[in-house]
């Protein structure tokens, strides 16, 4: 297995992994959604959203240079189908964007430029390094989750081995 199938395969257990926790969620009342639990972003709703802007950013404001046009999504406003939407939006861009490379390109460099304070700064990312970023950021927020969907008395939806074996052959959606 090459490095980029082991990319791949993370980003589609991941997705489908997402998709059990967007349920979790949604099972909840938006009242405890929304309750800050004083965790690294206030409220489970906004972890999990914290996770959606992760892969925006990352997979396509960063490589196509265009950050002063990101903008973070309004994770406590987020409705429950808005919420569905934004994963299924998520999905695609995570599935364009791994579709797109081959192995060479894990090497290469994503050359982004920031402003800040009127001032214009260049990030230069390897292409592999972000992969593997957004994959271990949506990891330590699902740990997050859970530990936080423990402290309420509920079972969050842990992945096991049969989901990780399932997810070897299961498409991202587009």
């Amino acid at each position: 297995m090459t490095e980029l199938d082991a990319l791949r395969t993370f980003y589609r257990y991941n997705a489908r992994v997402r998709r059990n926790y967007l349920s979790a969620l949604l099972a909840l009342s938006p009242e405890e959604r929304l309750k800050d639990r004083g965790a690294s972003y206030p409220s489970l709703q906004e972890v999990f959203v914290h996770v959606l802007d992760g892969i925006f950013w990352w997979l396509k404001y960063v490589p196509q240079d265009r950050v002063r046009e990101a903008a973070l999504l309004p994770a406590r406003d987020l409705t429950a189908d808005e919420l569905k939407e934004q994963v299924a939006r998520a999905e695609r861009v995570a599935t364009e964007y791994i579709d797109s490379l081959d192995e060479a390109s894990l090497t290469r460099e994503l050359v982004c430029h920031f402003s800040e304070d009127g001032k214009t700064s260049e990030g230069r990312f390897p292409i592999g390094d972000v992969l593997w970023h957004v994959v271990e950021e949506e990891l330590q927020h699902r740990g997050e989750l859970n530990a936080l969907f423990w402290q309420m008395d509920v079972d969050p939806p842990i992945a096991t081995v049969d989901d990780w074996n399932a997810s070897k052959v299961v498409t991202l959606q587009r």
